[in-house]
């Protein structure tokens, strides 16, 4: 038998078999069972699921839209977050986070951060450095391989 046709066998008892009481239950089972063989535990969870689901050519419900994070940096300190990140070679979150001043320090004494160009500002170097507080982190287990 093919899917689709136990799809439909699925839906057409799909609903009496949520409304019956028990003995009518075991009837439905036994039929779904003895069409499509399936097992009977397989059976009445796809029978309890396409009760769940609204009747249509492919049952599709539109999901909601998920909800935006909130934005906790900037647009400027994003930006300049993404320059600092690539003169570090491209660092993972926390060890950039925790050498965020050093990092921040050497762009600014080498002139690739001055304040006022490219969106760089006291504030924007305070969110940044604002990321250390946010990052609580562990350093990675030392390895026992030598």
């Amino acid at each position: 038998m093919s899917m689709k046709a136990r799809a439909e066998v699925t839906t057409r008892y799909a609903k009496a078999y949520v409304k019956a009481g028990k003995k009518d239950k075991g009837r439905i089972l036994d039929a779904v069972v003895s069409v499509t063989g399936w097992s009977r535990d397989n059976a009445r969870r796809r029978l309890v699921a396409a009760a769940g689901r609204p009747p249509g050519a492919r049952r599709q419900v539109a999901k909601a839209p998920r909800k935006q994070r909130r934005v906790k940096f900037s647009y400027d300190s994003v930006k300049v977050l993404q320059r600092v990140w690539a003169a570090s070679g491209g660092q993972c979150g926390k060890y950039l986070a925790a050498s965020m001043r050093l990092q921040l320090d050497g762009l600014e004494r080498h002139g690739e951060l001055v304040d006022g160009v490219d969106r760089y500002s006291p504030d924007v170097r305070a969110e940044l450095l604002s990321m250390i507080a946010r990052h609580r982190f562990r350093c990675p287990p030392r390895s026992n391989l030598r």
